[in-house]
């Protein structure tokens, strides 16, 4: 932390309107999860799956990394400390440095940057990363530190991981590589117990999901984009409801609430919706004709 943190926090809780925070709440939503599923699902169904196959793989990777950071730094959130009150709390899981909204959004923003090379993409991902990285202060979510280095991390990932994509032809050992190199951290934080150590789990379920999906996919050609915009459509709105049924269904079978457990189903839950939602899913495409 350092000694500009706080009186920024305090400055901009004493600015807040509600206009301000119900702009800034929408802008905040461009990092969540959701967002990121409706980008894979619209990609990998509608246009080109290898390009959603690599923004996945580094923003994962790039979310392994930020979820580790912070379960061994450790550093509470400002609200939690009483330092600050928070605006939309339910966003603001685990602890806070770096800031996980805006490192997700940076790496996958900038990625796409490098892979389409155009200008409004470029000039998109200027604005909007400071915007959700400013908008996760002003809610009192994150100290301004926790932002300014998921930004450095998230920039830094979207290189690293995108020469790594192109660099391992084999995604196969790609995958297993990542899934072996997180696994001694997942272990790890399971061995804690503590439950602010959650999106970890979520992330390392993510990354099992995928290397399941490249390893039962290879050599497949199993989607057909050549296919009229209304069935497009059909079939992103379709991966995108069952992302949310997966997701939610299993998460009505939990049973305990145990640490460890609920840490273990949290890594089943998200494995399963990437990997029925991206191979399973799309082998009714041939059968129905979409």
């Amino acid at each position: 932390m350092f000694s500009f943190d706080i009186p920024v926090l305090k400055f901009l809780e004493g600015i807040r309107t509600d206009f301000l925070n119900n702009l800034l709440e929408f802008i905040t939503i461009l990092g969540e999860e959701t967002i990121l599923i409706l980008i894979i699902a619209t990609l990998w169904f509608a246009f080109d799956k290898k390009s959603a196959l690599r923004i996945f793989f580094v923003t994962v990777l790039s979310l392994g990394t930020n979820n580790s950071i912070k379960n061994i730094a450790k550093v509470p959130r400002p609200f939690a400390t009483g330092e600050v009150t928070c605006v939309r709390p339910e966003t603001a899981t685990g602890y806070a440095f770096p800031s996980g909204h805006t490192q997700t959004f940076t790496t996958w923003s900038t990625l796409a940057s490098i892979m389409w090379r155009k200008p409004w993409v470029k000039i998109s991902a200027a604005i909007l990363i400071p915007l959700i990285g400013f908008s996760r202060i002003y809610l009192g979510a994150h100290y301004p530190s926790d932002v300014i280095v998921a930004i450095l991390l998230g920039v830094g990932f979207a290189f690293v991981g995108n020469y790594l994509f192109d660099k391992i032809e084999d995604k196969r050992k790609l995958l297993l590589g990542v899934t072996l190199f997180y696994a001694p951290f997942v272990i790890w934080f399971m061995i804690g117990g503590d439950p602010l150590f959650e999106d970890l789990f979520k992330v390392y379920g993510m990354i099992l999901g995928l290397t399941c999906v490249v390893v039962f996919d290879y050599g497949k050609e199993n989607i057909d984009y050549c296919v009229v915009w209304w069935k497009k459509l059909i079939r992103v709105a379709g991966g995108v409801l069952l992302a949310l049924l997966v997701k939610e269904g299993i998460k009505l079978l939990y049973f305990t609430d145990i640490v460890w457990v609920t840490f273990a189903m949290d890594i089943i839950r998200y494995g399963a919706l990437v990997f029925v939602v991206l191979s399973i899913y799309p082998m009714l495409f041939k059968k129905l004709n979409f």
